[in-house]
């Protein structure tokens, strides 16, 4: 007979033998989560840093533009503008240089990178953004005030169309349904508007004459519906106006041209014994003098008048027009590289003209049938036509370029019907933005005192 005792001893080892290798494998599940959650911290905890770092990087860059554009000059490339070593915040350090960026940098524009590496306690982001300065010429249509000289309400009406990038530091009114085709900022009621009963809204008709509303919002149906097409910014930061054009007058000092007294100048006249367009050269005189002739390119490109000039033509080349007093439009201008649409694709012809005073469409024969008008106006009044509001309509004021001035200057008068103008004197306007603008402004072109943006990249080492 077998035993029974030797039959349980060896169930007792087996069982015991099961419960050891199951704590086993229970003790190292347990060590392998608790790697798993260790790594898991590690790996939040590393993350936490690299996102901080990116924030400190970012906030380089920011400071770093901030800079540059308090400067009264162009910063010296590989300039480390807040010393040699890495500035503090919170609780790590950023450290930025101002490098040259040739890619996007022209002869008349130079370009810089500005590069920032942050690092929160070992981890590091390097972040880089390309800048180049702005100019006035960056904007189809910009004003210091949307009232006339005398202070009038002057309001975008439902066939206007802006065709470009637009900023005003005034207010921006709106009658009816107009359409905005670029990027719209206001800087009323923002920091640097010292008036605290402004705030940033735009100011709607609102369908009579004494019922006007101020808001904020897109639109105030069913009255006045306008249409952003690239969106638009209230509150924005004040872009300031020149008051003079002494900048201007030192480039033309300097390998330019300059000129004392009035000024009738005729670009790419026709020659006095074939007839044929001169087209490259510039001729100027005073009124009923002899023509003076000059190749474009033989100078820098920058004319500065100390007086008045009026000015007609057909410019090959690029060239910039400044006058202390006023400048009249005596006619049509345009570029040789265009057509009836305006520049073509490969026109390399670029035209600013600056006014210390007004911009004037002068009216005469030549100008009662539509005036074109190629190029960027800047005047430190206002643009406007002569006599705008007498005599019978005179077409289309064709621009193909941009427009700044102080205060809005009026071009015609006109009866609102609905969603239609009727012009009654004066022009029918019709001005679209030159793009070529933002890569290639006129010689020399007057500064904002802001840098625009135009490449971002991120060459991190996490």
């Amino acid at each position: 007979m077998k035993r029974m005792t030797t039959t349980f001893g060896n169930e007792r080892g087996g069982v015991l033998v099961g419960v050891t290798i199951f704590t086993i494998i229970m003790l190292l599940s347990a060590l392998a989560i608790l790697r798993v959650g260790s790594q898991d911290a590690a790996l939040a905890v590393r993350d936490v840093r690299t996102a901080e770092a990116f924030y400190l990087a970012e906030a380089g860059l920011e400071r770093g533009q901030s800079w540059m554009e308090a400067q009264d000059s162009y910063p010296t490339a590989g300039l480390r503008p807040f010393g040699v070593e890495p500035e503090g915040l919170g609780y790590g350090t950023y450290l930025v240089e101002i490098v040259a960026d040739s890619a996007h940098s022209t002869p008349t524009r130079p370009a810089f990178t500005i590069r920032s590496v942050g690092d929160a306690t070992g981890k590091t982001r390097t972040l880089e953004v390309d800048v180049v300065p702005q100019t006035f010429g960056d904007f189809l249509y910009f004003t210091d005030d949307e009232r006339s000289s005398s202070g009038s309400t002057i309001w975008f009406v439902s066939p206007d169309y802006i065709n470009g990038p637009m900023h005003t530091n005034g207010q921006i009114h709106i009658w009816g349904d107009p359409r905005f085709g670029g990027n719209v900022a206001s800087a009323w009621g923002g920091p640097d508007d010292s008036d605290p009963t402004h705030n940033p809204t735009f100011e709607y008709f609102n369908g009579n004459y004494y019922n006007h509303i101020e808001s904020a919002a897109a639109s105030n149906p069913p009255h006045d519906v306008p249409v952003f097409e690239d969106g638009y910014e209230l509150g924005a930061n004040e872009i300031p106006l020149p008051n003079n054009l002494s900048g201007l007058q030192q480039i033309a000092g300097n390998g330019g041209l300059t000129l004392t007294g009035d000024y009738e100048i005729i670009i790419g006249r026709d020659h006095p014994l074939t007839g044929q367009p001169m087209y490259g050269t510039l001729s100027y005189r005073k009124p009923a003098k002899r023509w003076n002739d000059v190749d474009v390119g033989s100078f820098n490109g920058v004319l500065y008048v100390e007086g008045s000039v009026t000015i007609k033509g057909e410019l090959d080349g690029r060239l910039t027009v400044a006058a202390s007093n006023d400048i009249r439009i005596w006619d049509d201008i345009t570029y040789r590289g265009s057509d009836e649409n305006g520049p073509t694709p490969d026109c390399d012809d670029m035209l600013g003209m600056v006014a210390g005073n007004e911009i004037i469409v002068l009216d005469n024969i030549p100008n009662r049938s539509d005036c074109v008008i190629h190029g960027h106006m800047m005047a430190l009044d206002n643009f406007n036509a002569q006599y705008y509001n007498g005599g019978a309509p005179r077409g289309d004021l064709i621009v193909r370029g941009g427009i700044v001035q102080r205060c809005r200057g009026p071009v015609g008068t006109g009866i609102i019907s609905g969603n239609q103008v009727y012009i009654m004197t004066g022009y029918a306007k019709d001005y679209s933005y030159d793009w070529r603008l933002r890569e290639t402004p006129p010689p020399g072109y007057l500064l904002t005192g802001c840098y625009t943006r135009v490449a971002w990249r991120d060459g991190s080492s996490a």
